[in-house]
């Protein structure tokens, strides 16, 4: 610090001064120079997820003067203070030196994330006492420098304009900015367990901003610093083993949990795929599964790696009131982006079946969300039925985004989704009115590109899948020259932790990774004549003879010498080094690149797994839904089944049946049911619930009946017994006079609907979902709706709730 003469050479530290600071402490050693302390902040986004930053800074000039404050209370001459909430936002030191005629003040400084005495250690190890010299300081910022160099010099861009150079440079430093080092000096560091932890035998990475950075930035470390991103992967599962899940958004002691999807699984693809290897697969694939495939991943500090993932499981997609989670069509559309990322990385090791099968039949899903008749993802309830309020849904239905943005969000199978829109054409003229305007922010409804933000990323290169990579040229240089400049404005949106910034680069190279855990690079016209990528396995030479910021548009290609009208191509092509010769120009070429047979690849395997059906009928008990008339009657109509050894449950005058609003699975509303159990060989009780004679409801090939059941133990209603609740089932009654739990079909399972199999199936005090394909009674027409106990022998009360019965059809 150099101070000017004739003034107070003072120094204010503000520990507790900043937006999200919730406790902070100070205290000063006069005798030894030094102030140490900590400042803790909330967790990203009010997450709940604190973090505490130790520092030790040690001056080479004594205090001539010191005091802390804390809130509006100002000591002299004190050597400590802490304070936590509203008052140590207010909460520092002020140290003076004595230098009259001016002077420089070096300091030393030390963090940790660990404790204040690995912040010390930091601090001896990092800087020591013989740095303390003008000397020691110029060698630690040439080094700094040094290091920066050798990371932004491994890629040489030349021959653009000066801003083009300084715009490109700045996006890469702030694209390497993060995910950040939290391990000490030593390697130790603060495990997701909150326990500290030695040296694992890597650096150990945090602030992985998932949701933003899987879609280039992670690509984009790898591919330069394939050994930092292999031990960011390490950081990752590292945080699994001690917390029980990967993150979504990483701070240095636990997972905020901000955003929607399975973040880690599409960087550690991604990271793979560029490059970084150096992890132990099997175990990244373990978690990716794990994540996948269980209803619930909970970290330690509660949070979920995969919200309203038992939905998405049952379903194919996240209902419109599911069980945790936000923004629901965004949600299922990273899963299925998830899961794409998953299969990649899966076939990649080496498992071509097991993971691979079901983790690419699940990201199709996004089939179950797209509605033909009007062209983009929408949102539907559990029972299948559309949500109301489409396109705008208030706001609720996707995340930082609107219906118009996240049509485009299937970046893996572009084909299928183009077909379902009609074809290249319809597309393309989609893409062009979608383009109309380029940083529209309107996050509710709004119908154009909002580039500053990550659900528009990929979206310009759409063109280069449906023959138009002129369009992707003209486009993508249009959101480069107009969104991006040197100026204090110049990011079009929030960075991110590099993920904006991250897309210039790729886009000023002309190449960006569409496609989350896969290593396909879609072109697009480069911005520099002259750019080399300095690689491990050999550079990588990009020439654009006539490239210029008003030249965006791709006139021929050569790859290796080799003529190619080919608009993409595979890291795995580069990684050993290779030349890419552009022609560029001013004016389109429209048939470079256009055939069908030369566009980006399209994953379709899982195409022919089942989705979700169309809603034929259901319960829709909500207010402002179809209403169906239900009844609470015995079914004393054969073959019903009647009553038979079943009495009422305490407080209750018989056995029921009956809409609440206690305990629903979605919405509001629900339907109880209720009984007593008093024994014998023949203990059931079938009460009718819907009368559909007039529905003209008759089974085809296809039709599923389904629905959600909670039944509930003696800790939910103290006048159940065991686990009598649970041997309850949705029954059909056929005009033939047959009955579904007679019919020996088995649920999802494999257990029987039957009430007396079902018991052994369902899990009392949460929502179970059941479906049946009722395809083998195809030419049946149902009359009426039962809801049946049947336990013999069993004696004691029973409860619970049924919700979103449903028939759906494909």
């Amino acid at each position: 610090f150099t101070y000017p003469s004739g003034n107070t050479a003072s120094l204010l530290i503000n520990a507790g001064r900043g937006a999200s600071i919730i406790k902070a402490s100070i205290q000063i050693n006069t005798g030894g120079n030094e102030i140490s302390g900590s400042t803790t902040g909330l967790g990203f986004l009010g997450s709940g997820q604190n973090h505490t930053l130790y520092f030790d800074v040690v001056f080479d000039h004594s205090f001539s003067a010191y005091g802390t404050w804390n809130g509006t209370t100002l000591s002299p001459g004190s050597t400590s203070t802490s304070g936590t909430s509203a008052a140590s936002s207010k909460l520092g030191a002020y140290l003076t030196f004595n230098l009259p005629s001016g002077g420089a003040v070096l300091a030393r400084v030390g963090v940790s994330w660990t404790s204040l005495a690995a912040a010390k250690a930091n601090l001896q190890a990092e800087s020591p006492a013989a740095s303390f010299t003008a000397t020691g300081f110029t060698n630690a910022q040439n080094a700094a420098s040094n290091t920066w160099n050798n990371l932004l010099n491994k890629i040489q861009v030349s021959g653009g304009t000066a801003n083009d150079t300084q715009t490109f440079y700045t996006a890469l430093y702030h694209a390497s900015l993060g995910p950040g080092v939290v391990s000490d000096a030593d390697g130790g560091y603060l495990g997701y367990d909150g326990n500290p932890h030695t040296n694992p035998g890597f650096t150990k990475y945090e602030y992985f901003s998932g949701w933003d950075i899987y879609r280039s930035e992670c690509q984009l470390i790898a591919m330069l610093s394939p050994s930092n991103a292999s031990d960011m992967v390490r950081s990752l599962l590292q945080d699994a083993q001690e917390s029980g899940a990967m993150p979504r958004w990483s701070l240095p002691s636990g997972d905020a949990g901000i955003m929607v999807g399975d973040d880690a699984t599409p960087i550690i693809a991604g990271m793979y795929a560029f490059g970084a290897t150096n992890f132990n697969q099997t175990t990244a694939l373990n978690a990716m599964v794990k994540a996948a495939t269980q209803p619930i991943t909970r970290a330690a500090n509660g949070i979920v790696e995969r919200d309203a993932n038992r939905d998405y499981l049952n379903l194919g997609y996240i209902p419109q009131n599911e069980i945790g989670g936000y923004g629901p069509v965004a949600m299922t559309l990273e899963y299925c982006t998830d899961d794409f990322a998953l299969a990649r990385f899966a076939k990649a090791i080496g498992d071509t079946s097991n993971a691979y099968t079901l983790a690419m039949n699940r990201a199709q899903n996004w089939r179950n969300l797209y509605n033909t008749g009007s062209g983009y993802f929408q949102m539907r309830n559990s029972d299948a039925w559309w949500s109301p309020g489409f396109p705008s849904y208030s706001g609720t239905a996707f995340v930082e985004g609107t219906a118009y943005q996240y049509v485009w969000m299937v970046p893996f199978n572009y084909s299928s989704l183009v077909a379902k829109m009609g074809g290249n054409a319809n597309a393309a003229n989609r893409l062009n009115t979608f383009f109309t305007q380029i940083n529209n922010t309107d996050t509710t409804n709004s119908q154009y590109a909002y580039m500053g933000n990550e659900p528009c990323s990929e979206t310009p290169f759409v063109y280069d899948f449906v023959g138009q990579p002129y369009k992707c040229s003209q486009v993508v240089r249009q959101v480069m020259t107009q969104l991006y400049t040197t100026g204090a404005g110049g990011l079009p949106g929030n960075d991110d932790i590099g993920q904006m910034s991250s897309w210039y680069v790729w886009a000023a190279l002309g190449l960006y990774p569409v496609i989350p855990g896969d290593d396909v690079l879609v072109m697009s016209g480069p911005l520099f004549p002259n750019a080399v990528i300095h690689l491990g396995g050999g550079d990588v030479t990009i020439k654009a003879t006539g490239a210029a910021d008003a030249a965006p548009y791709i006139q021929s290609l050569t790859v290796n010498g080799a003529t190619s009208q080919t608009p993409w191509t595979r890291f795995a092509n580069l990684a050993k080094g290779a030349t890419l010769a552009y022609t560029m120009g001013t004016g389109a070429n429209t048939n470079w690149g256009s055939d069908s047979a030369v566009a980006p690849p399209s994953y379709t395997d899982g195409m022919s797994a089942p989705v979700a059906l169309n809603y034929v009928w259901g319960t829709s008990l909500e207010a402002g839904e179809y209403q169906p008339t239900w009844t609470d009657t015995v079914d004393n109509t054969s073959p019903g089944g009647l009553i038979s050894n079943v009495g009422a449950i305490a407080n209750a005058s018989t056995v029921q049946l009956g809409v609440r609003n206690e305990n629903s699975q979605s919405g509001s509303a629900e339907l109880m049911y209720s009984g007593n159990a008093q024994g014998g060989s023949s203990t059931h009780a079938y009460l009718k619930a819907f009368d559909l004679s007039s529905k003209s409801l008759t089974v085809a090939s296809g039709t599923h009946l389904s629905y959600w059941i909670y039944p509930q133990s003696s800790s939910g209603y103290s006048s159940v017994s065991g686990t009598n609740s649970a041997y309850v089932a949705v029954d059909l009654i056929f005009t033939d006079n047959t009955t579904l739990r007679d019919s020996g079909l088995k649920d999802q399972r494999g257990y029987k609907v039957h009430p007396n199999s079902q018991g052994a199936a369902l899990t009392l005090d949460t929502w179970n979902y059941v479906t049946v394909d009722l395809s083998p009674l195809a030419g049946k027409t149902i009359n009426r709706l039962d809801i049946g106990f049947d336990r013999s022998g069993s004696t004691g009360g029973y409860r619970g709730y049924i919700d979103d019965i449903a028939f759906t059809h494909p």
